[in-house]
């Protein structure tokens, strides 16, 4: 099981990259061909790139749309970004300081987090919002409560030994595997995250530059409407 576990962890890691690398040049590509076919451009402005950086901090336009999803999805997104910042200790060693001051946020981010995806889907699923329910959207936020919950379940009442833990996930991130813990949960909860990188949409690592291009073309487009 150690090495099925291993062996499909360096196949997602492979996968995602390509997955990364192939939408990057989508993404460049079509830019290219809105310049090429003489799209109206701006210049980058500080007034720009603030209101991108609200966008992917605040989900600025999410909270247009819908005021109700933003409140989950922004403490879904802060807490999920808190829980993977307190799993970086079982990646590096040395642990650098600021990770060990992440741990309290994110155990507490960690106990949020299963409720925040609740709300999401409650709000989701009960609104007559029904762009807001794509299948994959469910399932994805399905996938990371399953996730979510039996972590909270592992830290409150069956804790798998860190040690054999932390030799594991270490070994696979620097090439030098180690046996698999013998939790029967912990080995759930990692399937279900090589699961979650298997599908996690990978424009949301490049969402920054889109917003920022978003935000380009928007300015271009009151540029040309004002000319009119």
């Amino acid at each position: 099981m150690g090495k099925f576990l291993i062996v499909a962890a360096y196949a997602v890691y492979a996968a995602f990259w390509l997955r990364f690398l192939g939408h990057a040049l989508v993404w460049r590509k079509a830019s290219q061909r809105l310049e090429a076919l003489g799209a109206p451009l701006a210049r980058w402005s500080v007034k720009g790139c603030a209101l991108a950086v609200l966008d992917v901090v605040l989900l600025g336009r999410v909270f247009i749309v819908n005021p109700a999803l933003w409140i989950g999805e922004w403490v879904f997104h802060a807490s999920f970004l808190l829980v993977v910042l307190r799993h970086l200790r079982f990646f590096l060693d040395p642990v650098p300081d600021w990770v060990w001051w992440m741990q309290t946020p994110g155990l507490i981010a960690g106990y949020v987090l299963p409720f925040a995806l609740l709300y999401i889907l409650v709000i989701r699923l009960l609104t007559k919002l029904e762009k807001y329910a794509a299948p994959a959207n469910l399932f994805l936020l399905g996938l990371v409560l399953a996730i979510s919950s039996i972590g909270v379940v592992m830290h409150g009442l069956f804790k798998p030994d860190l040690v054999d833990v932390k030799l594991f996930i270490f070994g696979i991130a620097h090439f030098a595997p180690a046996a698999a813990p013998g939790s029967v949960l912990f080995l759930l909860h990692f399937c279900l995250v090589l699961v979650l990188v298997l599908f996690l949409p990978t424009h949301i690592f490049i969402a920054p530059l889109v917003m920022l291009e978003a935000r380009k073309r928007e300015q271009a487009l009151r540029l040309v409407i004002h000319e009119k």
